[in-house]
Order: structure tokens, then sequence, then C-alpha cells
């Protein structure tokens, strides 16, 4: 079985061709996602990302979806997970009707507002959501510790969080060594904007941490369809249609519980050209125009219908 992993920074598992922006040298390959996926059609029985598609535009994000598609042989699965939209909204709502006289609403509520909007907004690294999760783990507020672990995809333990030099520079690669050339000479193109203006005209996070779009169940069914897929599913995050893809432990922690809270796992299944549905929405337009200025970069063919 062939299975592909696209987007997958550090997290992969044996047996997957795994694409990233970044490579590692090793495991990783590094690929330019949006210049499209370096593979001929129907090459894969898998494809799978985690916490992909947030980071990139509508138009970006139908375009990989597609590209899904074209390496897919028709009746394999595309698994795509990213944070519930949805989910979100609703406990941000249900935050709003607590009583103001709830000694927790303003804690939570301080909680919620930057989930829903500090990695959508944020205008340097870490944004406010950082600085916040380092309090709530060292705080002794065990409560709040326990919800904001419930709300995020990882052990919120200070041991856990971005403070030690040495881990950082075990992971340095190539490429990342000349991405961060790249930041440090925008930097220096920063400074020539006024520093009041800076917030407004210039971005400070790093590529892949903002998020420039988020999902719900409703538009992930409708992105599926008119990307070429029908069968359209939204398992719990232990569950796939998938042979053996809970061993892979992808979307899980060795505990069994899982590793990215909050979000949404959908599978669906590539259709036969004659089954599939006619793409009719703005972006999907726009998409199918990315995707033949893609083409010549691969030299490969890429069906202008999909």
């Amino acid at each position: 079985m062939e299975k592909l992993n696209f987007g997958c920074g550090t997290r992969y598992a044996p047996g997957w061709t795994n694409i990233d922006f970044h490579g590692d040298g090793n495991h990783v390959r590094r690929v330019n996602l949006l210049a499209g996926f370096p593979f001929p059609d129907n090459s894969f029985d898998v494809v799978y990302s985690s916490h992909v598609l947030e980071h990139f535009t509508p138009e970006q994000g139908a375009f990989l979806i597609g590209e899904s598609c074209r390496v897919l042989k028709v009746g394999g699965i595309l698994r795509t997970v990213v944070p519930d939209l949805e989910g979100s909204c609703t406990e941000y709502l249900r935050i709003l009707a607590m009583d103001d006289t709830d000694a927790s609403k303003r804690k939570l509520y301080s909680w919620i507002k930057i989930e829903l909007l500090d990695q959508l907004v944020r205008t340097s690294s870490g944004g406010d959501m950082g600085p916040l999760m380092r309090y709530v783990a060292t705080s002794p507020d065990r409560a709040m510790l326990e919800y904001v672990q419930g709300r995020i995809e990882s052990h919120l333990e200070p041991a856990s969080l971005p403070a030690n030099g040495m881990s950082r520079l075990a992971r340095i690669t190539p490429g990342k060594v000349m991405t961060k050339l790249t930041y440090l000479y925008l930097g220096l193109i920063k400074r020539l904007v006024p520093k009041n203006l800076r917030p407004m005209v210039w971005s400070g996070t790093s590529i892949g941490e903002k998020h420039r779009w988020m999902y719900d169940r409703y538009g992930l069914t409708l992105l599926m369809k008119e990307s070429g897929f029908g069968d359209v599913k939204f398992p719990p995050f232990n569950d796939s249609a998938i042979p053996g893809f809970a061993q892979d432990g992808l979307d899980s922690n060795p505990d069994g519980t899982s590793y990215k809270n909050g979000s949404i796992y959908c599978e669906a299944t590539k259709l036969s050209a004659a089954d599939r549905v006619s793409p009719y929405s703005d972006y999907f337009k726009k998409t199918r125009r990315m995707m033949r200025t893609a083409q010549p970069e691969r030299g490969l063919r890429i069906p202008t219908s999909s």
C-alpha cells in the first residue's frame, strides 16, 4: 500500500512517503507543496495531512486537496485533520452564556478568544497564546491547566514548553538554516517600515505558524465533493477506514489519547471522473488556474476538471 503524508513536519510513521516545505535529509523529502506534489497521477492508495490546510488560503487549500485527488488512485482514501471551527465557536458561546458571577468565566473567556483568533491575527511569533500557555503550565490552577490541555494538542507541562536551547539545536537542518537566513534578510528590510506601523504591514510569525482559514464539517464536505471525492465521513480520532492506520500513531499519543484535541477528522474516497460533481465555487475556479500554473514545474499532466 502506497501512502503519502504531506505537510508532515516532524510527525511521520514507517511505510509512508513524507513531504514538507522543510526536509530532514532522511525521513522527510523537501517539497514546495504549492508547486504541486512531485508524483504522477494515481500513485497512492492513501493521502494524509494533519493541521496543514488551515495554514493556507482557501484557494491554496483547495489546490492541495485537488493535488491529493490527482495522486490518489480511484477508490483511494484521503484523511484530513483540521482544527474544529464549529467546536471552538460553540465553546465560545457556551462561555459567554455563563453567569457573570461564575469565577471561572473570565479565565475561560480569556483562553477561548485566543484559541479562536490568535493564530489568525498574530503579528509576532507565539502571539498571545504562547505566553498564556506558559503561564497556565506553571500556575497552581490545575482546573485551568486541565481545561487548556483539553483544548489543545499536547500535554501542557513546563518541561514540554519551548525553552531548551539544546533540543532546538538538535533539530537544526540545512533547510532550516536557509530559512533562518531568509528571515534575517527580511528582518533588515522590515526596519525600513516605521516602527509603529510594522505590526500593521509586516508579520513577524514563522512560515506555517499563522492560520489563514478555518474549517467545519459542512465546509469540508463541500471541499471534498468539489475536489473529486465522495463518501465523506467524520470518524473519531482513533477510527479509520485506512487499514492499520491506528498502529501508525499519527493521530494519537502513545497512551492512546488524541494527539490534536479540538480537531475534525475527515475521510473521503476518490471517485471516478464519471461520478464526480461539477465544481462551482469561485475559489475552485482559481484553484484550477493554480493547478495549470504548477503543471510546468513538475512536467506532469494535471486534469483541468476534478
